[in-house]
């Protein structure tokens, strides 16, 4: 099943610039409201992390990426626990500049 989903996508994105049949009506599959964009600064170290998974996945970064959020929001959801404050301090550590830091 992941290899016909990766063959869908690579062949999605090889044509993802052709031009529309004249004819083409676009629509919404959600129904409802627009989706939201969402932009991420990871380290090089955090972006080649999450590549190397998504290499293992056969699919594509960005699709990687959104399926963690989703499995993330979905396990939060399903179990909810105590907020770990020392997983969240050291993460921001690892992307607040320094002086940032120093300042408070």
């Amino acid at each position: 099943m992941e290899a016909l989903v990766a063959r869908m996508a690579e062949e999605s994105e090889a044509r993802r610039h052709d031009a529309l049949p004249g004819d083409a009506v676009g629509s919404r599959r959600t129904g409802g409201d627009p989706p939201k964009v969402l932009s991420v600064r990871l380290t090089a170290e955090q972006h080649d992390r999450l590549a190397a998974l998504a290499a293992t996945r056969d699919l594509p970064i960005s699709t990687m990426a959104r399926l963690a959020i989703l499995e993330t929001l979905d396990s939060q959801h399903a179990a909810p626990g105590p907020v770990d404050t020392a997983v969240i301090t050291e993460a921001l550590r690892e992307v607040i500049r320094p002086e940032f830091l120093r300042a408070g």
